[in-house]
């Protein structure tokens, strides 16, 4: 019994020893996790932020050429309805002058059967 008890007083310390270093090692390991975790969330919100960015300025030029687009087609509206507004003078000026000029020939040609 006595060996047994010299026993144990000898192992104790050094189990007690082993629990130590163990729990630095779990220590150590833990902390190790946790900043590669903040590695990880930092270069995460890095990319999140990077994304964010290149969605604004893709919404950004997207904008730009709707906008563009927009004034192309106003410009080309604009063109068009002042061809149409000098298509239509040119068809009135010349259908009054195609009546002025009829006017006048029949006008002339019953003054000749007049005479």
């Amino acid at each position: 019994m006595k060996y047994v008890i010299i026993g144990l007083l000898l192992a104790i310390p050094a189990l007690a020893e082993y629990s130590w270093v163990g729990r630095d090692h779990w220590h150590y390991a833990m902390d190790e996790a946790r900043r590669q975790r903040v590695e990880v969330m930092r270069e995460a919100a890095r990319v999140r932020a990077e994304a964010r960015r290149e969605a604004a300025e893709a919404r950004r030029e997207a904008s730009r050429a709707r906008d563009e687009w927009q004034r192309e087609l106003r410009r080309e509206r604009q063109d068009y309805e002042r061809e149409m507004r000098q298509t239509r003078e040119e068809a009135r000026r010349a259908a009054r002058e195609m009546r002025d000029s009829l006017r006048e020939h029949f006008r002339d040609f019953g003054r000749s059967w007049r005479y």
